[in-house]
């Protein structure tokens, strides 16, 4: 007789604190990048390497276009589990884009930040806006917004 294992401890990932406590981490976030003029300064400083940012954006809209194949075509239009025994290959050509991403970003933003704040500013991006993000919205809408905001940005980056 096999027994269902029991919940793990703790509210579950839709209860309302676990959301606000998720959106107080994004808004928070947002606003410490807010505080330092981190948008302003991207699109404007001379002191940012735009070769490298360049470059950055676009290892991010490759994992991004990696992230949509497998999730939507392959798990929901073909119905393929989606984990990594299926997806070997995808799942390393994302961690080597991820690698490359923070990597440029890195180089980009240290002539500016310096090399400590540029490092909390990207494990803060990561930990505090794309994890949460993903932790709160479903897989559909992050595509979508992620298209979006891509989008908005690659307009406003010229």
């Amino acid at each position: 007789m096999s027994m269902i294992p029991p919940p793990p401890p703790g509210l579950p990932a839709r209860h309302p604190l676990q959301l606000m406590k998720r959106t107080a981490i994004i808004c928070g976030t947002l606003y410490a990048m807010h505080n330092i003029n981190l948008f302003h300064n991207i699109i404007h400083s001379p002191e940012v390497k735009h070769e490298w940012f360049k470059a950055g954006l676009a290892s991010s809209i490759a994992i991004m276009s990696i992230k949509a194949y497998v999730e939507l075509y392959q798990g929901k239009k073909k119905k393929k589990q989606v984990e990594y025994e299926n997806f070997r290959t995808a799942t390393h050509a994302t961690i080597v884009l991820i690698l490359i991403a923070w990597i440029s970003f890195h180089k980009s933003l240290s002539p500016l930040y310096g090399g400590f704040k540029t490092m909390l500013i990207m494990i803060g991006f990561g930990f505090g806006v794309l994890l949460q993000a993903a932790l709160m919205i479903p897989v559909l809408w992050q595509n979508f917004l992620s298209v979006v905001i891509l989008t908005f940005f690659l307009q406003q980056y010229k």
